[in-house]
């Protein structure tokens, strides 16, 4: 008899699992990096064609005001993981894991890179939905400021795929990190040809209107042209797999602008990124005016996959079943970058 009791209750457990994995949505995160909502048409850019992505406008939520936690990457990308301040765990310096190649000639004799150590019973949101049955990919940048947990990823490498997963059935989250508008790429893509002309390109204020303006500013508007195809090709992916219309899909980049006098900074321009998100559940086609922090990220994605947010997050969902009222302001945060200390807050 308690064999039997013992084999029901197990048979239970593989149906509610079951039943719970067949409910919770598929997830894909496309992000990019180093640009501002000013560069996309759908933001009121004038510079280059995007018609992928304003395609994909059409069917999500356009949100006005998301924000970075920091004017870089790896801080930022610490907040999205975590849900938490990369503030208060350690992770606010650019960067913590090694000295910058750029400018290693400035650090203190015998500096060493570190890996934060995060606070005993936070879990990165990935590892979380692992553990409630999810596939999770990442293709493929990290850049935390701590070395990941084994247990994170089920892959995260360049080739990682929701489409590796064994079962089908199972639910998946999948990043795919495109560093195509990547400041670095405005001189590691200067052999490829220009999609614009420099001399009709837009200036910011900021910059001085020359020659060498004009050439990166269209360079630029070239590799935001080439990443709206990058972003095409998921889509299209997702769609040959009859998986788009049901599918959760956040745009977004990982700061702002990352050209000069920009990028690092704590001005509008180097912390509001570009968020579009299309879901089944949201009306397609309109805007958004609510603040979104990048702490408000990994709680959002727990809420919408039906999973408890953890107290360790210091963010809020602004989507789900766990929504919170809307936020009434936004902190962001600039530490050591590279060598060079300077405080600022914001």
């Amino acid at each position: 008899m308690k064999n039997i009791l013992f084999l029901l209750f197990g048979f239970f457990i593989s149906v509610s699992l079951s039943l719970a994995q067949s409910t919770r949505p598929n997830i894909v995160w496309i992000v990019v990096e180093d640009m501002s909502p000013e560069h996309l048409e759908v933001y009121g850019g004038t510079g280059g064609k995007t018609p992928h992505l304003n395609a994909l406008a059409k069917e999500s939520v356009q949100y006005m005001n998301a924000f970075s936690t920091a004017g870089v990457c790896a801080p930022s990308r610490a907040a999205l993981i975590t849900g938490a301040y990369q503030t208060s765990i350690g992770a606010q310096h650019m960067r913590t894991l090694a000295a910058s190649a750029v400018a290693s000639d400035d650090y203190p004799p015998g500096f060493k890179g570190y890996s934060v150590v995060l606070p005993e019973g936070m879990k990165p949101y990935p590892l979380i939905l692992r553990e409630a049955g999810y596939y999770t990919s990442n293709n493929s940048k990290e850049d935390y400021q701590f070395r990941s947990p084994v247990t994170m990823w089920d892959e995260s490498s360049p080739k990682a795929h929701y489409r590796n997963r064994t079962d089908k059935n199972q639910p998946f989250f999948s990043i795919f990190n495109f560093t195509t508008t990547h400041e670095s790429q405005v001189w590691a893509r200067e052999k490829e040809p220009l999609k614009v002309d420099p001399s009709k390109v837009k200036i910011p204020p900021y910059y001085p209107d020359d020659s060498i303006s004009r050439y990166v500013m269209a360079r630029f508007i070239t590799n935001v042209m080439t990443m709206d195809d990058q972003v095409g090709e998921v889509i299209r992916q997702l769609k040959e797999d009859g998986l788009y219309d049901n599918t959760i899909i956040f745009f977004y980049s990982d700061h702002g602008d990352g050209l000069p006098y920009v990028k690092r900074e704590l001005y509008d321009r180097g912390l509001r990124v570009p968020l579009l998100i299309k879901a089944p559940f949201l009306q397609a086609g309109t805007r958004n005016e609510e603040l979104v922090s990048f702490v408000d990220f990994a709680p959002t994605l727990l809420s919408l996959a039906v999973i408890p947010i953890p107290k360790s997050m210091q963010g809020q969902a602004f989507l789900g079943a766990q929504k919170s009222a809307p936020r009434k302001y936004i902190y962001a945060a600039r530490d050591r970058m590279d060598s060079e200390y300077d405080r600022v807050r914001a």
